[in-house]
């Protein structure tokens, strides 16, 4: 095991010694929806973590990033009205196309929601059918795309993120995916290429 941590730590090193790697900071705002046929509006969050890149000069790069993230948004029907907060650790893996300075990302992402909540202390219920935090889901996937702009050590750019998953279980939630757009600046602590 020594030696395989050994290897992988070489490895960075040298890529970052040959301008190939970086490791940096980033955040950034939220603005999060729902894919859903409730009347809701988007409310405002934010993001922050880590990320790591390995950057080919000829062909794509691939960046991971390790994010805590906060999601939200306020529903209404029925007469009724709620915030649907919760706060996630999301781990974004995408191919980075770069053209100069400027960038194009595609890839996937996995949550793990750490936070679920609903701004009332009683249960919701829609067209009959109680709504609880419980019936929130733990985890979901989803897939990204976006553009960034990379000058030296310097990264900035946005991205829609769309889950793939219903973001709980129920009659009230099937169907109901996450969608989230992402502004974001970075600092890489590498050398960055030329």
């Amino acid at each position: 095991m020594r030696s395989l941590l050994t290897i992988t730590f070489s490895f960075f090193l040298l890529a970052a010694q040959a301008q190939l790697f970086d490791l940096g900071l980033k955040g950034g705002v939220n603005q999060d929806d729902l894919r859903s046929s409730f009347q809701h509006e988007p409310l405002l969050g934010g993001h922050a973590g880590i990320f790591a890149r390995v950057k080919p000069p000829v062909l794509p790069g691939v960046q991971g990033e390790l994010l805590v993230s906060t999601l939200g948004t306020n529903v209404r029907a029925e007469g009724q009205e709620l915030d649907l907060r919760t706060a996630s650790l999301q781990a974004p893996l995408f191919i980075v196309m770069a053209f100069g300075p400027f960038e194009l990302h595609a890839g996937g992402y996995y949550e793990k929601y750490l936070t679920k909540s609903f701004t009332t202390d009683s249960d919701i219920t829609f067209d009959g059918n109680t709504v609880r935090v419980a019936d929130l889901a733990d985890n979901g996937l989803g897939l990204l795309g976006g553009a960034g702009l990379r000058l030296g050590h310097f990264y900035a750019g946005a991205r829609y993120l769309y889950g793939l998953e219903d973001v709980g279980t129920g009659p009230v939630l099937d169907g109901v995916r996450s969608r989230q757009v992402q502004a974001y600046i970075g600092f890489g602590f590498f050398k960055p290429l030329k």
